[in-house]
């Protein structure tokens, strides 16, 4: 099994220099939840890590999958040279195996010759790299053979005659599905590798090899003539994908939304209150959630496996989701981490979020929790996540958000405390505006009255004066 265990990040976004240690839980949890405010780098961590696996171009030719070359930063509108390193802004990546040894070390970094970014392997953290005269590397490829065969398996046409041990794959929760004709074709030879690791799904056509309808009828198609045949484990197995997603679709939305395949014309859609909906006019959450879990589930399906004795869900996956939840109800929030535990057993997940119902939707995932300090990304804290954490403990300790109300009702309170406390002193200046304020919290309901009741209650005792008249 592949797995990455370290990011080193130099001078890359908002980050001056971290690292981070990607450990299994004791149960065997591989899941990693990033978190921290807007513009602490945690989609820069994602894109660093997903850059390990990424097909870049030989020596000096630029790299620009997700954009991560924009995120390097130079100095005085280049790179420079360092003198304990080969470049001031790069990232290491520690690829290990099952028994934790370094198999790789990846290296995204600046080149100080052409200004555009290039990656090198080492394979150990002391190792440095060597440079020819001209700033050509001697060392630019893979020292594992089984990266070196993923790599070059990337940049081929297709995948045939290729078997492959794993495979990672990057997305973000703002891909939307759109509605698709289904062509069945004779034979469909496509390289699902291909875009696996562009988080955003691209507009200019060049994804148009993969299709989630032709996938799921033609699958469907194959299942069934394998049962004609009496070949039923091997229709089963055909069908695995497709069923897991019905499935998760099904576990989701508690069976409100079912996926639906029909023919004479051959054609997929969802059933929904008996309506068949198309993909263009579903409900954001459940396009976005189709999109990149549909295409995730077709392109394991396709990949050629070293190792075909496991089902496609069962193979060593690395993925990398970014801010998932955006279009998603706290309802389907809280079921996506254990959904993907669930379908995905022996994969590596790393993922963003600024939820509270995801992070404390699962036990024992590793929380990487960054905060800014001058306009600089820090590690703040690694914690292990619990289901028994509230909602309200993640807001005010996890995300940093004291605010439990809404605005107006959060300023009401903290005046409210500001003046209680000169009350308390004897002081009744803002009598009159306390008194206005309590009339008004306590029109915000029972859970506000709540907070301010003791408070007036300790005021009585002081002052002697009643500023809520309590109820028995």
């Amino acid at each position: 099994m592949v797995s990455i265990r370290k990011l080193s990040m130099k001078s890359i976004g908002p980050f001056d220099i971290e690292d981070f240690e990607f450990q299994k839980s004791e149960d065997g949890t591989d899941i990693h939840i990033i978190v921290g405010p807007n513009g602490t780098g945690k989609t820069t961590i994602l894109h660093s890590l997903a850059g390990a696996f990424d097909y870049f171009q030989p020596d000096h030719a630029e790299h620009v999958s997700n954009n991560i070359h924009k995120r390097f930063v130079k100095f005085n509108g280049k790179f420079s040279e360092d003198e304990k390193d080969f470049a001031t802004s790069h990232s290491h990546t520690i690829l290990v195996n099952d028994s934790g040894k370094i198999i790789d070390k990846i290296v995204n970094y600046g080149c100080t010759h052409c200004g555009n970014i290039h990656q090198n392997f080492e394979k150990t953290i002391s190792q440095q790299i060597t440079k020819s005269e001209n700033g050509n590397n001697y060392q630019n490829q893979p020292q594992n053979k089984d990266l070196l065969y993923y790599k070059n398996a990337i940049k081929s046409k297709d995948l045939i005659g290729k078997k492959l041990k794993f495979a990672a794959f990057g997305y973000s929760g703002y891909r939307f599905i759109e509605t698709e004709e289904v062509q069945i074709k004779e034979k469909e030879n496509f390289n699902p590798l291909h875009l696996a690791l562009e988080f955003v799904k691209r507009k200019d056509g060049s994804e148009k090899e993969f299709n989630l309808s032709n996938w799921i009828v033609s699958t469907y198609s194959k299942a069934a003539i394998q049962e004609v045949n009496n070949n039923k484990e091997l229709a089963s197995k055909l069908r695995h994908g497709i069923n897991k997603l019905i499935d998760c679709i099904n576990d989701l939305t508690d069976n409100e939304f079912s996926i639906k395949i029909e023919t004479s014309p051959w054609f997929v859609n969802i059933s929904y209150c008996g309506n068949n909906l198309e993909f263009d006019v579903l409900p954001d959450g459940l396009r976005s959630i189709l999109s990149w879990l549909g295409d995730l589930l077709m392109r394991l399906d396709v990949i050629p496996w070293e190792d075909d004795t496991l089902l496609t869900t069962e193979q060593n996956i690395l993925l990398f989701l970014d801010e998932i939840e955006v279009h998603l109800h706290p309802t389907w929030q809280y079921k996506i981490l254990n959904m993907l535990k669930k379908l995905l057993p022996n994969a590596q997940i790393f993922i963003t979020t600024h939820s509270p119902f995801i992070i404390n939707s699962i036990d024992n995932a590793k929380i990487y929790v960054l905060e800014l300090d001058n306009c600089k990304s820090k590690l703040k804290e690694v914690l292990n996540s619990e289901t028994g954490w509230s909602i309200e403990y993640v807001l005010e300790y996890i995300l940093n958000t004291k605010n439990r109300f809404g605005y107006e009702t959060t300023v009401d309170l903290k005046r409210f405390n500001e003046i209680a406390q000169e009350i308390s002193t004897k002081d009744f200046n803002k009598e009159d505006e306390f008194k206005q304020l309590i009339k008004k919290l306590v029109n915000d309901g029972e859970e506000v009255t709540s907070i301010i009741a003791p408070k007036l209650f300790r005021l009585e005792k002081v002052t002697g004066k009643k500023y809520l008249e309590w109820k028995e």
